[in-house]
């Protein structure tokens, strides 16, 4: 048999069974017992062990409830695959064991068997469902257990929680020294997700994964059932309440029947008020004459639990599926007053989601309610509340005037929060309810962020054009300059955007709209009057988006450093006054930023970071981007399968959104990665797009000159010397007279190679040290070292060695930080031959990128709260990245850490 292939997470579980079979391997007998729930996993996780484990020999056998009492049963299966010519000579197993055959006698000769067996490689045994195996089997088993010495051989036991296995299994779970216990539980909300894509499903935003796996607490074959039973609009919509699988719910619903009426009426008050309630609530709700007694009876069913709660117990549903099994078969009327009882007895928030489920049809007066207080959450930036409650209002309205304004309310803020996949599946309503300037103007902005720019154009001005004064106009014409930038009319994406500034509207639309003005000016080379409008005439602090707009001109224009500084700090405040979109350039400008300085851990962290929050969202516009600087990371550290990865992703998103600045950033990574395996005639290949004079334009009237460093260096590769001397004189130009930054390392290296090629040693030398001196005090580590090795490897053809032996030791240092391994290889390669051994690079700390992110961020002085909003995890996860950091690198606190941290970064280049 091989694994199904939905097989999801388990990481941390098979990571454990390789690690005792590498311990078995090495002569070391181990025995793992794992247990589990039934359905949880256990069967596919032995599988793709046993598939992964590289053993010499493996002996699969399972249990079964029919066989259990068959004598030897267990061990005729385990027989069957073993060659027979080693069982052909040993009487007790050659056609099997006698039933009344002694376990001790058995045993031994299994024990031959097994010696037999070791000289093709280790062993390894699987009993599954070892609860059903038979007892004679089991005892034989045992006696080669508690033989096994120095032999390389793993016994892997599953077992299911809830039943009792034979007790003749007690002797070896008693043989602590070579058993390892594993305890396999729900898979995590990220498998969930994962579980629900590979079995067909929706792919699964974060907070969506979340819930389905609290409703299903990770049971696979339960979220497998909800998958396949349930359509994928309602995984989606956090508003549908989860039903339980059916078969379960069948299970539950025949345990609640045989209750007693008091119990079941304790039990359908319990589902109303959720999976765990105050018990005084609960009794209330049942009205029975004594809760206690029924409450009692459903603990004794397994339906329900009591648990301490302070100074008042509450009560809780043994598993949430019980709950919605329960709830999903509460008869209409029932349902309806319970809630209705609910709603008199709580207060606050909890009343109002009770009197939202008792409404039956129209009721004016709640569906104002819920207007007004999604109205004031969306005014708070609570988008997804917002959202929720202006959908519950708009099916609670009594005209289709009223339905239809709440409808283009709620998708106004499900887009102003981020969340796409949310309005893509209102968008139908949306269009079905009555025209208006608001419904064209979030179905332009809704088409816009995912690509559809006919679509959206034609909404936009329709919304425009209806608007009149209206405040919605200048978010129409927001969103309408939008789409001109996007489709490269800078021009009219400067007056649009103008247009949308000169009159009032919400602060995002200032945002989106100062956006588009400072990126269009920038795009027709009107650089002054971008910084002017980023000033604005205003005092007092400067906005967030305003410095993120900032940073990204800096970084355009060759300041990567200084754009590392703002962009830091915009992040730092979690970019909360940025939409989505907003959040995901200034996350993924910043991995460019830290890339083009040499911080690039940071920049894979900032970079994946960026490229999640995209997927969840359902980001489209600038997700490209993030996968193109992500691309430049790992090609430069040599990992080709993520460089390729992120290359082809960033082309997807460039051919499916016909932006500018999304093919450019497709076109650099699939140049960058040609560059790292020192293809020059790739690296051509891919900049063909810059030979749409519209393209180039475009980006360089905004500043980024990395495409002409990557074609003046393949030219130059390739030997195409006249071509070559027109590119190095155009780049020389257009970085001329800017501020010091990584352009200029790259010109001067360029300049000396070209040099190099006209056999001019001197010049070639005075141009790679004319780049090192402006080098100085500029943080461009690659560039920098890259000119090192340049100069150490001209150097070193010369006299004097000793100065190119120590360039390309400290380029070699560099390098090795970087993990530049593409580059790293040349510089290893000129030590080598002047009778030098560099030693292989290595990670200084030893942290995953992840770990490092934590480690940053506490060691800067955040919180373990702070640290989790700033990089979008759980506290929970913080401690547990936490205290692995403080184990690896043996610290006891985070002043030490920072101590170390700052060591790190203060360590002086030989």
């Amino acid at each position: 048999m091989t694994p199904p292939d939905d097989f999801v997470g388990r990481r941390e579980e098979l990571r454990v069974l390789t690690e005792e079979f590498e311990r078995a391997r090495s002569g070391r007998a181990r025995v793992v017992w794992l247990t589990g729930e039934a359905g949880i996993g256990k069967t596919s996780v032995l599988h793709r062990f046993r598939d992964r484990s590289g053993a010499g020999t493996v002996l699969w056998v399972a249990g079964d409830e029919a066989e259990a009492g068959l004598p030897y049963g267990l061990l005729q299966q385990l027989l069957a695959d073993v060659p027979a010519e080693l069982v052909a000579d040993l009487p007790l197993l050659g056609a099997g064991p006698a039933p009344g055959a002694d376990p001790v006698d058995v045993g031994a000769a299994l024990l031959e068997v097994l010696g037999a067996l070791e000289a093709a490689g280790p062993v390894l045994i699987v009993v599954d469902d070892a609860q059903w195996a038979d007892e004679l089997s089991v005892r034989a088993l045992v006696f080669v257990v508690r033989r096994l010495r120095r032999d390389p051989v793993l016994l892997v036991a599953g077992v299911r929680a809830e039943d009792t296995p034979s007790p003749a299994w007690g002797r070896v779970l008693a043989q602590e020294p070579l058993l390892r216990r594993l305890s396999l539980t729900g898979l995590d909300a990220d498998d969930v997700g994962a579980l629900s894509v590979a079995l067909g499903g929706p792919e699964l935003p974060p907070a969506a994964a979340v819930r389905l796996r609290d409703h299903t607490e990770g049971h696979p074959m339960h979220v497998r059932a909800l998958v396949e039973e349930i359509p994928p609009a309602d995984l989606l919509d956090l508003a549908v309440t989860l039903p339980a699988p059916r078969s379960f719910g069948s299970l539950v619903l025949v345990r609640v029947a045989g209750l007693s009426r008091p119990a079941q009426e304790v039990v359908l008050a319990a589902a109303v008020l959720g999976v765990r309630a105050a018990l005084s609530d609960v009794a209330a709700l049942a009205g029975v004459p004594a809760p206690l007694t029924a409450l009692g009876e459903a603990v004794g069913a397994g339906v329900l639990q009591e648990v301490p709660a302070g100074v008042r117990p509450d009560v809780v549903f043994r598993h949430p599926l019980i709950r919605a099994a329960v709830y999903a078969d509460l008869p209409p009327e029932h349902r309806h007053r319970l809630h209705a009882a609910a709603a008199g007895r709580l207060g606050g928030a909890a009343a109002l989601e009770h009197r939202i489920a008792a409404a039956v049809g129209p009721d004016p007066e709640l569906a104002a309610e819920l207007q007004k207080l999604g109205e004031d959450e969306r005014a708070g930036r609570r988008w997804r509340d917002s959202a929720a409650h202006l959908l519950a209002a708009a099916d609670l309205s009594p005209t289709h005037r009223e339905r239809s304004a709440r409808l283009v309310g709620a998708l106004e803020s499900m887009l102003a929060g981020g969340d796409l996949g949310a309005g893509l599946r209102t968008e139908p309503e949306v269009r079905a309810a009555g025209p208006s300037p608001g419904r064209s103007r979030v179905l332009g902005q809704l088409a816009a962020l995912t690509g559809r720019f006919a679509v959206a154009r034609e909404e936009l001005t329709a919304a425009v054009d209806r608007s009149g004064p209206h405040p919605g106009r200048r978010a129409a014409a927001a969103h309408l300059a939008l789409v001109s930038l996007i489709e490269g009319d800078t021009a009219r994406a400067v007056a649009s955007a103008e247009a949308a500034l000169a009159t009032a509207g919400a602060p995002d639309v200032a945002s989106t709209a100062g956006f588009v003005l400072v990126v269009a000016l920038a795009a027709e080379g009107r650089h002054d009057e971008a910084h002017a409008a980023l000033d604005g005439g205003r005092s007092g602090p400067e906005p967030v988006e305003a410095r993120a707009l900032r940073g990204i001109l800096a970084l355009w224009t060759g300041d990567a450093a200084g754009a590392a500084r703002i962009l830091s700090g915009v992040v730092d405040d979690r970019a909360q006054h940025l939409p989505m979109q907003g959040r995901l350039l200034a996350l993924g400008y910043l991995a460019e930023a830290h890339y083009r300085t040499g911080d690039w851990q940071e920049a894979t962290v900032e970079a994946e970071l960026a490229i999640s929050l995209a997927r969840d969202a359902g980001v489209v516009m600038g997700s490209g981007v993030v996968r193109a600087i992500a691309a430049y990371v790992a090609a430069g550290r040599g990992d080709r399968e993520a460089a390729r990865a992120h290359t082809a992703a960033a082309a997807g998103v460039a051919q499916a959104l016909p932006w500018w600045g999304g093919r450019a950033y497709a076109a650099l990574a699939a140049a960058t990665l040609a560059q790292a395996e020192h293809d020059h005639a790739a690296v051509l290949e891919a900049l063909r797009p810059f030979d749409d004079p519209a393209l180039s334009r475009l980006l360089d009237n905004v500043g980024p000159v990395g495409w002409r460093v990557l074609r003046t260096e393949a030219l130059l590769g390739l030997g195409r010397e006249q071509e070559a001397d027109a590119a190095l004189r155009e780049l020389e130009g257009r970085v001329a007279g800017r501020p010091p930054g990584w352009p200029g390392s790259e010109v001067a290296r360029l300049r000396g190679l070209r040099e190099e090629l006209r056999s001019d040693r001197a010049a070639a030398e005075r141009a790679y040290r004319d780049g090192l001196a402006r080098a100085e005090g500029v943080d461009a580590a690659l560039g920098r070292a890259r000119l090192e090795v340049a100069l150490g490897r001209l150097l070193l053809a010369g006299p004097e060695r000793r100065p190119a032996v120590d360039l390309l030791r400290t380029a070699h240092d560099r390098l090795a930080r970087l993990g530049a391994v593409p580059f790293l290889a040349e510089c290893t390669d000129l030590l080598r031959s002047a009778g030098l051994h560099p030693p292989a690079p290595g990670d200084a700390l030893g942290l995953t990128p992840q770990e490092l992110a934590v480690a940053r961020s506490v060691a800067a002085g955040r919180t373990n709260r702070e640290t989790a909003a700033a990089l979008f995890i759980t506290g929970r996860t913080v401690a547990f990245h936490l205290s692995n950091i403080y184990a690896k690198l043996g610290l006891s606190s985070r002043r030490e850490l920072a101590a170390r941290l700052h060591e790190l970064d203060a360590r002086p280049l030989p």
